[in-house]
């Protein structure tokens, strides 16, 4: 017969070392295909907003004041393309004419996709615009303002098919 194997210490320290050694490598590539895929927070400065956070509660309160709201009436895809349409309303329900809008239409998890959108008056209140874009989830922020410099922010998610 052959030579007995016997277990000794230095074959416990290398399959120790060994078993941690494939633990790292196996983290590292984990660690690599994460930080390719999803690179951290999308939004820029988050700290320096933070410190602005009461600035912007103030400016939220301001602009509920005006009582606007603003309704996605249509988001229809069709040939890699979006149509957009949003009425921006009083706090009487009333489309509101004359604005300047516009925004960004966005992927909720990377900037990759981000388009810059503006919108033209269709008819009294109602806004249209038109993008390149495919399926999927999307954010649409935007920004009216009146000729009175009165600044009204909006956001909305929507679901293309």
């Amino acid at each position: 017969m052959g030579t007995e194997f016997r277990l000794t210490g230095k074959h416990v320290l290398a399959m120790l070392i060994s078993f941690f050694l494939v633990i790292l490598v196996v983290n590292m590539v984990f660690l690599n295909f994460a930080l390719k895929t999803f690179p951290g927070e999308k939004e820029e400065k988050s700290y320096r907003q933070g410190l602005n956070y009461n600035d912007r509660l103030a400016m939220r309160a301001e602009q509920a004041s005006l009582g606007w709201t603003a309704t996605i009436e249509q988001a229809l895809l069709s040939d890699n393309r979006v149509e957009l349409m949003i009425t921006i309303a009083n706090s009487d329900g009333a489309p509101i004419s004359g604005l300047d809008i516009t925004g960004v239409f966005s992927r909720p998890a990377s900037a990759v996709q981000d388009r810059n959108v503006s919108f033209t008056e269709a008819e009294n209140g109602r806004y249209v615009a038109s993008l390149p874009a495919t399926g999927g989830v999307w954010n649409l922020e935007g920004k009216a303002v009146n000729n009175r410099d009165e600044e009204f922010d909006f956001a909305s998610r929507l679901i293309l098919q």
